[in-house]
């Protein structure tokens, strides 16, 4: 591990056995939020960056789509990157969504004109309608189209292009295809979530696949995919050293604590934690809707009984909803 492997003094001694803290973590690896449609917009990284300061590094925002109202700046279609909304210290890099050649530059001229250095190109989505219309990892699929994109827009955008994608749609042959035309265009990285489109989130993630595409790239690769806690991230980093740049999505829901734990980072405990980002949420978002979808990520994280978490899909209102989850916590365990 280069000599980056740490081992704190003992935290907790039984008889003569003495249990240690190791962090994997070094000052080299960030760690990403990933984009999750309608949950981790500008409200939610703002809200959770107040709460739990410098825990996340960097965040590629929900998709700006080009098939949805006109691409010119305006407010409405650039409010994920607008700089007055996002008031957090992570690193924010807008991600874009389509196929459309005159489309992608005319959004990175827009990104630029707002301050960005990047723009993450969405060659991942997994979900239907974006398969069907080669949006998304449906352009996967598509090798040659994705290279006459590339090749049209890299040296005419004036900012960095990434690429976030998975291994294929129904085949990892997918990938392999891709391999060389990533290598050979100046990408300044590329988040890999192992696992094909046509899984959706249902396989386990193919890390065999990874380490081989990871041997075959010449570009700073970001790992994205099940990483749930401490020791999920511990595993990967050692089967993985060279990788330095990880990205959390539900884990990050389930367990907002998760990146300090990663870091080993000291904070009080969880569910009043927890309890303060629900709180900040609140000031940002005034659909209970809203909220609850959020506590469905909470709630199973914080291991609630079904009765619970009925409760709290049951609740009408926000004031509601905030005297439920407060009375269960209150009796939760530390």
């Amino acid at each position: 591990m280069n000599g980056e492997l740490r081992v704190l003094f003992p935290q907790i001694k039984s008889e003569n056995t003495f249990v240690f803290e190791t962090r994997l973590f070094t000052p080299q690896d960030k760690l990403y939020m990933a984009p999750m449609q309608f949950l981790t917009d500008y409200r939610f990284r703002n809200a959770y960056d107040k709460i739990f300061p410098n825990a996340i590094d960097k965040a590629i925002t929900p998709f700006i789509s080009l098939t949805h109202g006109s691409l010119k700046f305006g407010k409405r279609k650039y409010k994920e990157v607008l700089k007055e909304n996002n008031i957090s210290e992570m690193d924010i890099i807008p991600q874009v969504l389509g196929n459309d050649i005159n489309g992608l530059i005319e959004v990175a001229d827009a990104l630029f004109s707002l301050g960005y250095k990047e723009m993450n190109w969405n060659l991942g989505c997994p979900y239907r309608r974006s398969l069907n219309k080669d949006r998304g990892a449906g352009l996967l699929k598509d090798t040659q189209r994705i290279e006459k994109i590339i090749d049209a827009i890299v040296n005419k955008i004036p900012i960095n292009l990434s690429l976030k994608l998975r291994l294929g749609v129904e085949s990892i042959d997918d990938i392999y295809r891709l391999i060389p035309i990533i290598n050979a265009y100046p990408l300044s990285r590329v988040v890999i979530h192992p696992r094909l489109a046509k899984d959706k989130y249902s396989s386990e993630v193919d890390l065999n696949c990874f380490e081989d595409i990871l041997s075959k790239l010449n570009k700073r690769v970001v790992y994205n995919g099940d990483i749930f806690s401490k020791q999920d991230f511990n595993r990967l980093k050692m089967r993985f050293p060279s990788v330095c740049d990880w990205m959390i999505g539900r884990g990050l829901l389930f367990n907002p604590c998760l990146p300090y734990e990663i870091k080993l980072m000291e904070y009080p405990i969880k569910k009043e934690r927890i309890i303060a980002l629900h709180n900040e949420l609140l000031k940002n978002f005034s659909s209970v809707n809203k909220l609850k979808e959020y506590w469905t990520f909470f709630a199973k994280g914080l291991f609630l009984n079904e009765s619970d978490i009925n409760l709290i899909y049951e609740t009408k209102t926000t004031d509601e909803l905030d005297r439920v989850v407060k009375r269960i916590l209150k009796l939760l365990n530390p």
